[in-house]
């Protein structure tokens, strides 16, 4: 299976359904073929059969799970294996349902918070595009013969309109050029990785990725551990989801933890705490609830960090809509600069 068909598989409502169906009393078999029949999209039957076959060729749940590597991340499979060996599958899908709804109700908040200013721009943008590539090119008509005697920025604004009105297909190409080059950090892991990189060094957004990340990894690390699976085998699957930035440093804490150093001193050595999170995660150490802690630890972050967005989301927009107007009011009296002036010289 490609990228695009994990992209297509809706693991989490796969997890809701086969769920609702073993608290309804099935049997993982019978709950599996349940699904596969009721399904209608041929790519997603395609999947659930595949589950299905191997669970009547007696699979267990989990290896059926690994014959699908590119459907099933091995966060869930590892959830599943260990569930197994307790018998605890439904609330291994209990807390796997918990964890994605968490994580993909936090990408949700984050991305609706952009939505906004992306439209806004846009609309920005385009408007600033008519006025330079339409309306600039036909008004600079009057003034054609008197572009040396302007002032500087409004020749600037009527030459940078006939230029784009000469020269429509370069426009064309540079606008479709920019468009491509949004789509490909959108699309591709290394464009995007490039951005996120130059990102992480901004002050107040690095750490908002920051504070996301570690979310992201206690959410992660805090299902595993309460699903039994030892902390160092815990470590190593959150390694292979972390970002490349900070697989070394998680490394380093699998090799603490190794050696007999408690995981909360290990994440803090290598910066993966925060105030809070270090003293939550202390008294997890102390009682046996890492796992619990670690879930606390995610929630106050979690919260904290749409504090935080919504904050600049509200600064951010009126500031945009005042950059966007001074834009376009400066293009419209940069325009009418000259006539003003040739007003004042017949006068």
């Amino acid at each position: 299976m490609t990228q695009a068909g994990s992209a297509r598989f809706p693991l989490l409502i796969f997890c809701q359904q086969l769920l609702s169906l073993l608290e309804a009393g099935l049997q993982l078999v019978e709950a599996v073929d349940t699904l596969t029949e009721k399904e209608q999209d041929s790519r997603q039957h395609a999947i659930l059969a595949q589950l299905q076959n191997g669970l009547q060729a007696g699979l267990s749940f989990s290896q059926t799970l690994a014959q699908l590597p590119d459907i099933f991340p091995p966060l869930f499979q590892a959830a599943i294996e260990a569930s197994e060996q307790t018998g605890g599958v439904v609330q291994s899908l209990k807390r796997f349902v918990t964890y994605e709804t968490q994580f993909q109700a936090l990408r949700s908040r984050l991305i609706g918070a952009l939505i906004y200013p992306a439209l806004l721009l846009s609309l920005g943008g385009l408007v600033i595009a008519f006025l330079l590539g339409y309306v600039v090119p036909r008004f600079s008509v009057v003034f054609i013969d008197r572009l040396q005697d302007m002032p500087y920025l409004s020749g600037l604004v009527i030459r940078l309109g006939l230029a784009i009105s000469e020269n429509p297909m370069a426009a064309l190409i540079l606008t479709a050029s920019f468009f491509a080059g949004l789509a490909l950090v959108v699309t591709h892991p290394a464009a995007r990785s490039w951005v996120f990189h130059i990102a992480w060094r901004l002050p107040w957004l690095g750490e908002r990725i920051h504070q996301f990340e570690l979310v992201r990894l206690y959410r992660s690390l805090g299902m595993l551990l309460r699903g039994g699976i030892p902390a160092v085998r815990s470590l190593q699957m959150i390694e292979s989801m972390a970002p490349l930035r900070s697989q070394n440093g998680i490394a380093k804490a699998i090799s603490a933890v190794s050696e007999g150093l408690p995981i909360s001193s290990a994440l803090q050595h290598q910066g993966f705490t925060t105030v809070v999170s270090d003293r939550l995660l202390a008294v997890g150490e102390r009682s046996g609830q890492m796992g619990d802690m670690l879930e606390r630890a995610a929630d106050f972050m979690d919260a904290e960090l749409e504090r935080s967005v919504d904050r600049a989301t509200r600064l951010m927009e009126p500031l945009m809509m005042v950059v966007i107007g001074v834009l376009i009011g400066g293009i419209v009296m940069l325009m009418y600069l000259p006539i003003f002036e040739l007003a004042e010289s017949v006068g």
